[in-house]
């Protein structure tokens, strides 16, 4: 028998990776999509109703899906607090990036949300031990330095509202750490807890908070539509890591960045700053470089927010 080394420098091998590469992509091209879709609906519809209606589908998903045998078993977990936290840390990343899609500009939100990773970097050494080398340090610094030069140095001239995709991805970075803290529980468990507590969030705002307008039916159907193409998009991520490893696949989604900016300009006409172009340059240099140094020791974080976890969802069917 071949050994897992000879099969990957095989040809055979290789055209698998290079499927698993064109699956990635055309995996990225929905999300811009979905997220696209996203920034036209809270620019008419209030942001509350389409998180409110994200998380609607997304337990409808869950139970359908995962809990079509037995619902019971959705409620069985060791790590209850554990999993409320994570499920605030999953509303907390997707109203912000809402949120933030309905104040600037596309290339801006999704640059700023892809420093997830580097957050992740930086918290992973104290809170989860992990060894740091110099090369995933050097890589950090060199993302945030994207950061500070999209945002702007002078703190008297920065736009509040860049604090929002930095916001959200510091919520995925925290829901990033509490799943790699949950891998012993059961998968669906994890993704109806996350998707309740999203959900319980999301209907309180919904019922409190007032809102000027109520979306059309029309506009319902594009809400739904956006977990839809969410799903659609995560499944083509499962395929795509089926057919080659993480630490090859992963840099590429810092692809996203390039579709976000392409997106802004041609969709939404948002004028491209070179100030803009040089951070998500350096955001995504510096996360293809930690992903590089330390693609042997652990699993890369996805550069994109996976809203629907739709992986764990894949793993347990």
């Amino acid at each position: 028998m071949a050994s897992p080394r000879a099969e990957a420098a095989s040809p055979a091998g290789g055209t698998n990776v290079r499927r698993g590469a064109a699956i990635f992509i055309v995996s990225s091209l929905v999300f811009i999509a979905t997220d696209s879709l996203t920034k036209s609906l809270v620019t008419n519809v209030p942001v509350i109703d389409v998180v409110f209606g994200r998380h609607v589908s997304y337990v409808l998903a869950v139970v359908l899906v995962a809990g079509r045998a037995n619902p019971r078993r959705l409620l069985r977990t060791r790590r209850l607090r554990m999993q409320l936290a994570r499920g605030l840390g999953m509303f907390g990343t997707t109203a912000t990036f809402f949120w933030s899609l309905s104040l600037l500009p596309i290339a801006q939100v999704g640059t700023l949300a892809s420093a997830s990773p580097l957050i992740v970097v930086v918290l992973a050494g104290p809170l989860l031990r992990e060894r740091i080398t110099r090369f995933i340090a050097a890589g950090t610094i060199v993302g945030f330095v994207g950061v500070v030069t999209m945002v702007g140095i002078d703190p008297t001239h920065l736009d509040p509202a860049m604090l929002v995709p930095l916001a959200s991805a510091c919520c995925y970075a925290g829901f990033t750490m509490l799943t790699r803290e949950l891998r012993g529980e059961p998968p669906h468990v994890t993704l109806f807890y996350s998707g309740i507590v999203g959900l319980i969030a999301s209907a309180v705002l919904f019922v409190v908070v007032p809102t000027a307008t109520t979306p059309e039916p029309g506009q319902w159907a594009g809400i739904a539509l956006v977990g839809l193409a969410a799903l659609t998009g995560h499944r083509l991520l499962v395929a795509a890591y089926r057919r080659g490893r993480a630490g090859e696949l992963a840099p590429l989604g810092y692809l996203s960045i390039v579709w976000s900016f392409l997106s802004g300009a041609i969709l939404f006409h948002e004028p491209v700053e070179p100030r803009a172009v040089l951070g998500a340059l350096a955001i995504a240099g510096g996360g293809a470089m930690t992903f590089t140094g330390g693609a042997d020791e652990r699993e890369p974080v996805p550069a994109s927010p996976d809203f629907g976890d739709t992986v764990e969802l894949q793993r347990d069917h």
